[in-house]
């Protein structure tokens, strides 16, 4: 497996985890798990028909038929839970992840949760933090010209009020290449959002200041 992406999430999976691969397309990750002996039970879940007919013959290739179990399921809707560990959702919005954990039926407690983000990454992070989740570790892997956040997650019970830093670019070391040339592509979006805004004659307290502590923060770790 290639994919820069699905190898950062793979890396944030438990040793003899169970796994549940929430929109999974083609299987790959699920493959790679079991063929590394990472996982040691795998779902693979997608909300489509088609997507899980190409994930069953992905797996019927690796001869990996009846070791990973495919699940048609909007979100978590239809997964059970029994003695699930890790929980991956890669390659969705933010927005449509926060959707999928808010709406899980069953308790997130004791389970890791693996995330990656295509977009609104901020708006996932925010969810997590003020729904009383920790981010325990997160990375920028590139893939082609663009750069993305991989995260894993845990549940503390202690809702957070997050500051601007912590939304933006959650628990990066900015002292890395791609986390910094990550936080730098936040940071010229969020200016040039404010910039617009004041061009139109107004403010935006709250911009400002997320914009403000970005600086500092990626002056800090110049």
């Amino acid at each position: 497996m290639q994919n820069a992406r699905l190898l950062a999430c793979a890396r944030f999976v438990r040793p003899g985890a169970h796994v549940c691969d929430v929109g999974t397309d083609h299987a790959q990750l699920p493959v790679y798990l079991l063929e590394q002996g990472i996982a040691q039970e795998v779902i693979a879940s997608d909300i489509g028909e088609g997507p899980l007919q190409s994930a069953e013959r992905t797996i019927a290739q690796h001869g990996l038929t009846g070791r990973i179990r495919t699940i048609l399921s909007d979100g978590l809707a239809n997964v059970p839970p029994e003695g699930l560990t890790d929980i991956i959702i890669a390659g969705m919005g933010g927005e449509t992840m926060v959707h999928i954990l808010a709406d899980c039926p069953f308790s997130l407690a004791e389970r890791r949760l693996i995330l990656q983000p295509m977009s609104k990454a901020e708006i996932l992070q925010e969810w997590l933090l003020r729904s009383g989740f920790a981010i325990r570790e997160e990375v920028c892997v590139p893939d082609g010209k663009f750069l993305y956040a991989v995260l894993y997650a845990e549940y503390t019970g202690i809702p957070a009020v997050p500051a601007p830093a912590e939304i933006w670019f959650g628990a990066m070391d900015l002292h890395e290449e791609n986390a910094r040339a990550y936080a730098v592509r936040q940071q010229n979006r969020l200016e040039r959002r404010l910039s617009s805004i004041r061009e139109a004659g107004q403010e935006d307290a709250a911009l400002a200041e997320a914009v403000e502590a970005l600086n500092r923060r990626l002056e800090e770790t110049a």
